[in-house]
């Protein structure tokens, strides 16, 4: 049959283009198959193998004839040296009778050709030749006998000697050999060219040994600084020896010799030339950073040892340059050694941030107050004029003092008043540095432009973007301008936080005639012109870096993986990744992006507080008009931008819910450790929670928009009442989210009967019940706060949602009445009434009847635990402790629950208090002495007087500590006595540093004292109030949120905004009762206090709502009171309801009005 469809049988061939047969047996494959390893294919790789052997042979025969070659000429060499040393040996034998000299030209060479340095042999012939060229003095060479060049290997072959130093080199070889190299250095100094980082490395093996004879020392001193000290040596070469010094010598660790012989070998070495020597690295990065931290040090006791000379530029940049590199790993160790001595950790497990003892020593001594001193005093004898070269040599030492502050943080204060009373000679005269470094700011590029041009900054700062700086520590002209500007900046707010409002003014406006004497901060004040000119370009700035901040630094440089930071805080690798992450490129050594824009933002908050507290600088001054011209646009902008950072925060919320879980609670101490321990771990935690929310705040001010950065951190460029309507709309969308959409609180009740109903249909279930009933409480009357506590203390955030109260009289019985609104108003301020009385002491009041929270309330109550017998450091001792915290708490929440619900209360807080509001945290508070006068009117004048104190303060006998009082009010009074600073006892207030001791007072009294009070209140108001709401007012504009309006009564405002009812009620033609019109001429024509009385009166509150009459909730209402004449008026303040009897004239009403509103009288619930 046909095979196919093709009609022939014929078989078609089968072709492998690839060079194979085509297998037909499936079985021709496997290896016992027959003929399975043959074929074209299995050829050519038999034949490719075969040649690759061949190949491996011929290789094999090379490799073989180079091993026997070299083996050959090796052993003809050391056939050679052998001769020679047999030579060499015959010519010191005893049957020579040849001279040194003339023994030396046979003996030189020999010695140089046969020398091993690993031979002991060897070294002992050096040793004998050397023996004869110092007792000939090296006639040899100097007659050309022998030519120069042969001292090259000379050199050579007593390095190696002296670098391969053992137990069996004598002594005597070693101090034969340095004696050799010196002399040859002193009159051939060229010869140890090539062999300048050898001579070095072999001087500091010498200077390691602990056991080395004081001659061996004498000699290594000449040697190492031959070539340094002034020689007839070319200054190429000087300086190569200056850098292998450096470099080979220096930077080794454990010259024990050189640091107990320092000051020999300084008194011999050119600073300015070894600080060009360190400036010469091309990129410090390569460099090992442990031989970076030793040369570091040994560079920093040079510099010390040299006592008589005064600081040289250079050494400044060469010191700034490697500080600067290094200041990660220096302040590392120096919070380390911290940790240890505070027995935070133990030395072991801080091995690895722990720094040598002699490099410690060496770097603790840089803001030492001599070392500032020295420093600041070569500027002080070479600043004659503010030159371009002067402003870049203030640049440098502006670098260095930014990095010392980096680098000891704990010293910043200390290094901020060493540079605070410097005085620097200009073309004017000696000056205060702060002037100073403001000449320099001024005379920049950076200022000139930033100060015309609102978004000249950004291009600027554009510049300094992770990528585009040069990351050199000279840098370009425009970053030495920023450093210029930082140190400024740091300095401005030191000063800033020492002077009073009196030096201040006095200084934008100075008094007429000529002053007898000027105070160091009346001298550093500035004038308004001045003033102006700073605060338009930190406006600017500010704007920069909060509006386009997030966009010009995204994806910084991230930092080392572990920090000392995160071992003492115990931080996990999440934190770690997330600071890597969040990290930003760095605008000068040691200062980030981040801590750029925050000591920006609080040089220009300072400057606002001062002007928002009286006011210096012109109306609208702060306001940027130019870039926010469309206000109502702004509004609408912000509220979609909140509604989206909204929506999309609920991750983060759960993530911070995470990180709130695994940080330990502060205020309860480990159930499995003692209490001792955890008084000992309580700064770690304290420190993990802060960059736990520090991180947060920074993930959240990234994801925000630029509008809301600015409202969060500049606020004040925005109007106002922009800001008001901003806050309302940001409570009105957190209750509609908070609610699920039912703002009004009698459909959010009515949604959740619904959500959890029961069989019964109007009945919620168990689960309904139990989220109404969280929300209900039954007040007695004349315990308000107490039960107020116990009903919703546990509620938490919950306390935004609506709340039902039920008032028990004094007979146990409910009172009547409907909550429309009124009676949780009353329930507010009732309570809020009584917390702030005198009975509760959670608050006290100033003379200006401002309050505050009593800052002695806590020791208050730990001295009566004590007196009453209760162990410290107990449970009982601890649940006291944490229910007065719980009470401020609460009493926080209650406040944010006013501003919330839009209610107006008539208490009026103290400004440094409200500051604090608007503060990240309490630790972030800016005090100065300005807020220790609202506190206390007597300490403020006693700290003047100190200030102004033309004596010597130090007869006074303050030292830096204070006294608290711990006893009770009307018991005996009773004072503990705390340190401002560490040891402070033992360290005296003298005229340098009483400004110092001046800050210290004002924030021990305005922070530390009342710290846990202060912060238990801001906790519960920031439950209630989102503190970046909080962020967008100052003082002034907080109290007028929780209080209101302070200005004028507008009774037209009032009138069209009121309601009436009854026979009051407007008709269909418009008219009003004639009642009502003589009401509204009787307020037309009183006083605006009688005015403020009547609305106090009827509203609980003598000041009017931000945005007017509109706003008040609920609405101001007049009911008829009947047609009785003798009868006073009455009111419903919870309501805002005013009853009012239909008077038939004007001077009846009046009359009545103001009797029963002076008299009290009429309150009642309705």
């Amino acid at each position: 049959m046909f095979g196919s469809f093709t009609g022939s049988s014929k078989k078609q061939r089968k072709v492998d283009l690839s060079g194979g047969q085509r297998r037909e047996n499936p079985f021709s494959g496997t290896s016992w198959a027959p003929g399975s390893h043959s074929g074209p294919s299995k050829s050519v790789e038999d034949a490719n193998k075969q040649r690759e052997e061949r190949q491996r042979q011929r290789d094999r025969l090379r490799a073989t004839l180079n091993v026997q070659r070299i083996w050959r000429g090796q052993q003809t060499r050391n056939s050679l040296r052998q001769a020679r040393r047999q030579a060499l040996d015959e010519l010191y034998s005893g049957d020579s009778m040849l001279e040194p000299e003339e023994r030396l030209l046979q003996a030189v060479p020999l010695v140089l050709a046969s020398f091993q340095a690993s031979r002991p042999a060897d070294v002992a012939r050096l040793n004998v030749v050397v023996g004869d060229l110092l007792q000939t003095n090296f006639h040899c060479f100097q007659s050309q006998a022998i030519h120069q060049t042969r001292l090259i290997n000379l050199v050579r072959i007593l390095l190696a000697s002296l670098e391969s130093f053992k137990a069996s080199h004598s002594d005597a070889h070693t101090e034969t050999f340095l004696t050799a190299i010196n002399e040859i250095l002193q009159r051939w100094p060229e010869s140890a060219e090539r062999n300048l980082a050898s001579l070095y490395k072999a001087l500091a093996k010498q200077v390691e040994r602990t056991d080395i004879p004081g001659s061996v020392l004498e000699v290594v001193l000449k040697v190492a600084v031959a070539l340094l000290h002034e020689t007839q040596a070319p200054d190429a070469l000087r300086q190569a020896a200056y850098r292998a010094f450096a470099w080979n010598f220096l930077t080794q660790g454990g010259l024990s010799q050189f640091e107990g012989n320092t000051q020999a070998f300084a008194a011999h070495i050119d600073l300015d030339m070894l600080s060009e020597s360190l400036l010469d690295v091309p990129d410090l990065s390569t460099q090992d950073e442990s031989a970076r931290i030793w040369l570091l040090a040994h560079f920093i006791g040079i510099q010390r040892a040299q006592t008589g000379e005064s600081l040289h530029l250079l050494y400044l940049k060469a010191l700034y340059t490697h500080l600067a590199a290094l200041s990660t790993r220096v302040r590392d160790g120096i919070k380390a050694h911290s940790a240890a001595a505070t027995n935070q950790k133990d030395e072991a497990a801080l091995a690895s941030f722990l720094l040598p003892p002699y490099v410690f020593s060496q770097l603790r001594s840089l803001p030492d107050a001599v070392e500032i001193e020295k420093l600041l005093d070569k500027f002080t004898l070479n600043q004659n004029e503010l030159s371009a070269a002067d402003s870049h040599d203030a640049s440098f030492l502006a670098g260095y003092i930014l990095t010392l502050v980096h680098c000891f943080p704990e010293s910043g204060d200390e290094i901020r008043m060493r540079l605070y009373l410097a005085d620097i000679s200009t073309a004017h005269g000696r000056i205060p540095a702060v002037k100073f470094f403001w000449s320099a700011l001024s005379c920049t590029t950076i200022f000139s432009v930033v100060l015309t041009d609102q978004e000249a900054a950004r291009d600027l700062l554009g510049q300094l973007r992770p990528g585009n700086s040069t990351n050199s520590i000279g840098g370009s002209m425009l970053e030495k301008e920023w450093r210029t500007t930082l140190l400024f900046l740091e300095l401005y707010i030191f000063v800033l936080r020492l002077t009073d409002d009196e030096d201040f003014f006095n200084g934008l406006y100075p008094p007429l005639g000529e002053r007898k004497t000027v105070s160091r901060i009346g001298a550093s004040a500035f004038s308004l012109e001045e003033t102006t000119r700073l605060s338009l370009f930190l406006r600017n700035l500010g704007f920069t870096l909060h509006w386009y901040g997030p966009d010009l630094f995204k994806g910084g440089v991230s930092r080392p993986a572990y920090r000392i930071d995160d071992f003492l805080t115990g931080s996990t690798l999440r934190s770690r990744l997330e600071s890597q992450k969040d990290s930003s490129g760095s605008v000068a050594i040691g200062i980030d992006f981040s801590a750029f824009r925050d000591l920006v933002t609080t040089a220009v908050h300072m400057l606002y507080e001062r002007d928002s507290r009286r006011r210096f600088l012109p109306q609208d001054h702060w306001l940027m008009k130019q870039k926010f011209k469309d206000l109502d646009e702004f509004l609408q902008a912000v509220i979609v931008d909140f509604e989206q950072q909204q929506q999309g925060g609920e991750d983060d919320d759960e993530e911070e819910e995470v990180d709130d879980d695994q940080a330990m609670d502060l205020d309860e101490p480990p159930r499995f450790s003692t209490y001792s321990s955890h008084l000992q771990s309580l700064h770690a935690r304290l420190e993990l929670q802060k960059r736990h929310k520090k991180a947060s705040e920074e993930r959240n001010r990234k994801a925000a928009s630029p509008r809301l950065n600015i409202l969060r951190n500049m606020p004040f460029i925005i109007p106002f009442d922009v800001r008001v309507q901003i806050f309302r709309q940001f409570v009105y969308l957190d209750m509609g989210n908070r609610r699920e959409g039912y703002v009004d609180p009698d459909q959010w009740r009515l949604a959740i009967m619904n959500r959890h109903r029961g069989n019964n249909p109007f009945e919620p279930n168990s689960h309904g019940r139990d989220v109404l009933g969280r929300h209900h409480g039954e007040i007695k009357r004349g315990q308000l706060f107490s039960d107020a506590m116990k009903a919703f203390y546990e509620l938490g955030v919950g306390l935004k949602e609506p709340i039902q109260i039920t008032f028990i009289d004094k007979f146990g019985a409910p009172e009547a009445g409907i909550d429309g609104g009124g009676v949780t108003k009353e329930f507010l301020t009732s309570v809020t009434n009584e917390a702030f009385g005198d009975e509760e002491g959670l608050f006290v009041t100033n003379k200006k009847n401002a309050y505050f929270p009593n800052p002695c309330a806590v020791d208050q109550l730990k001295e009566s635990l004590r007196e009453a017998g209760t162990p410290e450091g107990t449970q009982l001792w601890h649940d006291n402790i944490s229910k007065l915290l719980q009470q401020y708490e609460f009493l926080g929440r209650i406040i944010g629950k006013c501003m919330y619900e839009g209610i107006l209360i008539d208490i009026v807080f103290a400004g440094f208090f409200l500051l604090k509001w608007a503060s990240e945290v309490d630790s972030s508070f800016r005090t100065n002495i300005n807020d220790l006068r609202e506190l206390d009117e007597e300490l403020y004048q006693g700290m003047l007087r100190l200030k102004n104190f033309d004596g010597d303060v130090k007869d006074l006998g303050l030292d830096f500590t204070i006294d608290d009082q711990v006893s009770a009010p009307g018991r005996p009074l009773k004072t503990i006595t705390r340190d401002l600073l560490p040891d402070g006892e033992n360290i005296a207030v003298d005229n340098k540093n009483r400004p110092l001791y001046i800050s210290y007072v004002a924030r021990h009294r305005l922070v530390n004292q009342p710290g846990p009070q202060t912060r238990a209140f801001l906790r519960g108001l920031t439950t209630i109030i989102d503190p970046a709401w909080l962020r967008m007012f100052n003082q002034n504009e907080l109290q007028w949120l929780v209080g209101g309006d302070s200005s004028e009564i507008d009774v037209e405002d009032l009138r069209a905004h009121t309601d009436y009812s009854g026979p009051y009620m407007i008709g269909d033609d418009g008219e009003e009762h004639p009642t009502i019109k003589l009401f509204w001429q009787v307020m037309h024509g009183l006083e605006d206090s009688e005015r403020r009385e009547v609305l106090k009166y009827v509203t609980s509150t003598p000041r009017a709502p931000l945005l007017g009459f509109s706003q008040l909730r609920p609405r101001f209402t007049i009911r008829f009171g009947g047609a009785d004449q003798e009868r006073l008026p009455s009111a419903s303040t919870c309501v805002n309801l005013l009853k009012l009897p239909a008077y038939e004239s004007a001077a009846v009403l009046k009359n009545k009005l103001l009797y029963a509103v002076q008299a009290g009288a009429g309150f009642d619930l309705s």
